[in-house]
């Protein structure tokens, strides 16, 4: 009893929230507008055109049962009624206005005298009516006559006018002899400027077609989705329960209905008027009490359901009866809502999935069918309250329909998982016994290539020929294990294939990379496939049908070359793969894809790699034939679907690219793979690492992060990639960073040794098999990032170290000077002695392992050094320093001062007559520009091209590939050298304005 007491309070509670929320939503301040007095309504101190539309309501002036025009209006007795309203409300001296009848309203209206164009706008006036404005016929809705034979159509609509005169009069005929509650004005009718009714019908017939489009779609969504399956009843209520939304939209309001099809008998469209609101309550009940069910009363459920269909039938009555039964109508959709909150209510205390949901559906329902209601019987429209409300009830219940079907699909899920791992036990002894076969196999394979590389065994000719056979045979047995796993599998049908859009340029250089390190005879593997070329395919199976098919090629090529190459035909692929081998006989090739066949000319194999591949081919949709002519060579064919670019970006789970995770300060490290759903995996598993993460999906954007981070310290790169695979993107890191430089750790799915070794022949450092173990993963990165970075150590200190040891000579001769001049000028001896001191302190100053120090230190370092020499030798050098004013800046230490010298000692040494070197600095946008510029020897083209050589310079001193090493950890950073001969040398270099050390982390 407590139980149903507290529901029965919930329920009442959810009805005068709704309520209270309605009634803030229709009872809002409208401004303050005139009001019709006595017939009149006086506009002159109201200025229309920068006002909202006006309200003409107040009183008017009303005969009955006739329709007059203004001469005979005023020959009448009238009388002042309420507008808008039902006419059977009106009280004529004691006498009631009968519900079938017909009636003259006029309204006098004054405004100051105005040019401008004037509109009127209706809303309901029932059953038809005609408005006039002095005498002219301004628009009408129907054909209003003064007994049965009139034409009802009400239609609300808009009319324009000029007015000629600053009193206009307005009558209005209305006739109603078929609505049961009565006839009138129950609308009010708006007056404004053109303008203003012409926003006024925009927003009242968007909100109808807001609402239209809302229900539709869900309409037509739930509606296919029903029918696809043919399961969960409720979906088809639900569908229904739009439908009748939409029907009701399009009826109500602005009648859109009719405006569409306006030669509909209005008979018929009151009819669907009357059928729409009773089928809103009649689905809605059907979806709920499906959904609902456990919680529902059977008798309850079967009462509702007759009462609605008997309503729907008495909506196809005629109008004088089915008008009558609106309050009917109206009272069964709030039992159906009353009941419904019971129901959620009883739901939600016994926790059923998703019942939450509908209370906050059930709260808009509410609020849409006491609106409707009060459209019907009063003058509140339907668009009074915010369009938003349609959303939040069709959001609430998709949610509440979407929980349900999740809530279903994990419990299938569950049973799948159970299924899976019944299915998994037989699996696993596969597995278990293939594994038994591949390691003594592995195991005899090592060992015997072991006996045969071990130089120290003493093994005679034909020990080594049978150890190398031993070989052989093991191999391919290990291969013939391989072949019979996926032979079975195929022939079972539980190879699983993931057909997506395949860069077929990418997966072909991996597999001919691969190869060019394995092979060891007198046979080239070439590739003619251009990029841009997609397929679609599963990545591992194509790239094992192009392993077995080039490895084919090759074990049957002797001397020679294995070409593979692809055209377009009729929306496929066709990739072929030619060999300049012993061919294959005509009598053979119709045996050629059939399992343990083999030629006579076939010197090994199994006769099941070929099998396979056809079988590989046929479950992704494709053909294989082939082509032989023996001692001339086999072309094989391969036809796949074409696949476009666009698919290939398509991902399940898709990340922003690039997706930078910033961490200032710490380690950098770009990440490439092309699934995002691993790209996700590596973030989250480096993210609790705190390293600065750059995250792409193609090889190209690896190359241009590189360019906009030069100052990265790790990269990870899936080998399998578009536009660039992984091996290209590390040859091409490589032209430019050491491998103690820029470590790269490499990562695929591939198993096979030949890939590892691509990989290290590639240019990296390290190597890992997918699915990665997180543990391994992070240590790899750890031991590749702290040999970075002992790397980085020792360029730093050797930095400071190499200006430390000031070379034997300088000091001699500099030493030498100060003892000259001593004798000579004393005063120019204490300046030399001066700046030798400078000098000195800041070549052993081990704050040079700093990564930045000011622009003015390395500037006075560079001054005590042109000091010394411009003493030293006074008639020879002339040194100029132009640096922009107010401009402050970090650079690396002894970025400058080698190069101030090497123009100092080697660009003037020649130089016979005065020589000069300039030094000038400049900001250009966010970079500092350095040039050096002396009018000494100059260079060559070839010694400029012996300076970037990094094997041929070894100099001992701080050089300039020290400092070009340098430059790249700083974005944009450069150094060009332009020279002539025996006309001197520029020296430019690009620097980041740095003002903080933070600014160049």
């Amino acid at each position: 009893m407590k139980k149903n007491y507290i529901k029965i309070c919930t329920i009442i509670g959810i009805l005068i929230l709704s309520a209270f929320a309605l009634s803030s939503i229709l009872v809002n301040e409208k401004p303050i507008s005139p009001k019709a007095e006595n017939g009149v309504l006086d506009l002159r101190n109201y200025n229309i055109s920068e006002s909202k539309p006006i309200e003409m309501n107040g009183q008017w002036e009303f005969i009955p049962n006739k329709l007059l025009d203004a001469q005979e209006f005023d020959e009448q007795r009238s009388h002042l009624v309420q507008v808008p309203s039902l006419w059977t409300e009106y009280d004529l001296e004691g006498k009631k206005v009968p519900k079938y009848t017909s009636g003259t309203y006029r309204l006098k209206i004054l405004i100051n005298d105005s040019q401008e164009i004037l509109a009127i706008k209706t809303t309901n006036i029932r059953m038809s009516n005609a408005i006039y404005m002095d005498g002219k016929l301004m628009g009408k809705s129907g054909i209003p006559a003064e007994d049965s034979d009139y034409i009802a159509h009400n239609i609300p609509y808009v009319s324009y006018f000029s007015p000629s005169r600053e009193e206009i009069e307005m009558i209005v005929h209305v006739a109603n002899f078929d609505y049961a509650s009565g006839g009138g004005i129950l609308g009010s009718i708006f007056i404004g400027d053109q303008e203003s009714i012409g926003k006024l019908r925009e927003n009242s017939l968007a909100y109808d077609w807001i609402t239209i489009a809302a229900f539709s779609a869900m309409f037509i969504y739930f509606l296919g989705s029903y029918l696809h399956a043919r399961v969960g009843l409720g979906q088809l209520f639900f569908s229904l329960f739009c439908f009748a939304n939409v029907l009701y939209a399009v009826s109500h309001g602005e009648k859109v209905f009719l405006a569409m099809l306006p030669s509909t008998p209005y008979e018929l469209f009151e009819r669907i008027q009357s059928v729409s609101s009773i089928w809103i309550g009649l689905f809605m009940f059907g979806f709920f009490t499906i959904s609902l069910k456990p919680f529902a009363n059977n008798s309850i459920i079967k009462f509702l359901y007759i009462l609605g269909i008997l309503l729907t039938v008495s909506a196809l009555l005629p109008v004088k009866i089915n008008s009558g039964l609106q309050i009917y109508y109206s009272l069964y959709i709030f039992l159906i809502l009353t009941y419904v909150i019971y129901l959620q209510v009883i739901a939600i205390s016994k926790r059923a999935v998703g019942a939450s949901y509908l209370l906050f559906s059930t709260f808009t329902i509410f609020i849409y069918f006491t609106v409707g209601t009060l459209n019907v019987t009063t003058n509140y429209a339907i668009n009074s309250i915010p369009p938003l409300l349609p959303f939040i009830c069709l959001t609430m219940l998709s949610l509440y329909i979407s929980n349900r079907f999740m809530d279903s699909f994990l419990k299938k899920e569950e049973l799948s998982k159970a299924l899976l791992r019944v299915d998994k036990l037989k699996d696993e002894f596969l597995a278990k016994t293939s594994h038994e076969f591949r390691t003594p196999l592995h195991g005899i394979i090592a060992i015997s290539e072991s006996m045969l590389e071990d130089r120290k065994s003493v093994l005679s000719e034909d020990q080594e020929e049978k150890m190398g056979l031993i070989v052989g045979i093991a191999k391919r047995l290990s291969n013939l294990v391989n072949d019979i796993l996926d032979f079975s599998k195929l022939k079972e049908g539980d190879l699983r294939v993931n057909i997506t859009s395949v860069d077929l340029f990418a997966i072909t250089h991996v597999v001919v990379e691969t190869f060019s390190y394995m092979i060891d005879k007198d046979v080239r593997v070439v590739n003619h496939i251009q990029r841009g070329q997609f397929v679609l395919a599963d990545e591992e199976r194509l790239r094992q049908i192009l392993y077995n098919l080039i490895d084919n090629a090759v074990k049957y090529t002797i001397r020679g070359k294995a070409e593979i190459s692809c055209y377009e035909l009729e929306g496929n692929i066709v990739i072929e793969v030619i060999d300049t081998g012993i061919g294959i006989a005509p009598e053979h090739l119709r045996f050629i894809f059939e399992p343990f066949r083999q030629y006579s000319n076939s010197s090994e194999g199994t006769g099941l790699g070929l099998s396979v591949t056809k079988e590989l081919v046929h479950i992704q949709g494709g053909t294989i034939t082939v082509d032989s002519k023996v001692n001339k060579g086999t072309t094989f064919s391969v036809t796949l679907p074409k696949a476009t670019h666009n698919e290939t970006m398509q991902h399940p789970f898709s990340l922003p690219m690039p997706t930078v995770i910033e961490n200032k300060g710490r380690k950098k490290v770009i990440i490439a793979d092309d699934d995002h759903v691993n790209l996700k995996v590596l973030i989250d598993t480096l993210v609790t690492e705190n390293y600065f993460i750059i995250a792409v999906d193609n090889g190209q954007e690896v190359l241009e992060q590189i360019k906009k981070h030069p100052d990265v310290d790790l990269v990870i790169l899936d080998i399998m990639m578009p536009k660039l695979s992984g091996y290209e993107v590390c040859q091409q890191l490589r032209k430019s960073y050491l491998v103690s430089e820029l470590p790269v750790l490499m990562l695929t799915a591939a198993v096979r040794p030949e890939d590892m070794i691509a990989a290290f022949q590639s240019g990296a450092n390290d190597f890992l098999h997918k699915p990665l173990d997180t543990s391994e993963l992070k240590t790899r990165i750890r031991n590749l990032l702290s040999m970075k970075e002992s790397s980085e150590n020792a360029v730093k200190m050797e930095v400071a170290f190499l200006q430390a040891q000031i070379k034997p000579h300088f000091i001699f001769n500099v030493l030498n000077s100060i003892l000259s001049l001593s004798y000579i000028d004393l005063d120019k001896a204490r300046v030399m002695i001066t700046d030798f001191a400078n000098f000195m302190r800041g070549s052993f100053s081990f704050e040079n392992t700093h990564s930045l120090v000011p622009l003015e230190k390395e500037l006075s370092l560079i001054q005590s050094y042109v000091n010394i020499q411009r003493t030293r030798f006074p008639e020879k050098l002339v040194w100029k320093v132009q640096v922009e004013e107010s401009l402050q800046c970090l650079i690396p230490p002894l970025l400058l001062q080698p190069l101030v010298e090497n123009a100092i000692i080697h660009g003037l040494k020649m130089k016979e007559d005065q020589g000069t070197v300039k030094l000038t600095v400049n900001r250009e946008k966010e970079m500092v520009v350095f040039r050096i510029t002396d009018n000494g020897s100059g260079m060559s083209e070839d010694q400029l091209q012996q300076i970037w050589n990094i094997e041929k310079n070894n100099s001992r001193g701080v050089g300039l590939q020290n400092i070009v090493k340098r430059l790249k950890y700083y974005e944009d950073a450069s150094i060009h050298i332009s020279s002539e001969e025996n006309k001197g040398t520029l020296v430019e270099l690009r620097f980041p304005h740095i003002q903080s050390e933070k600014e160049g982390c």
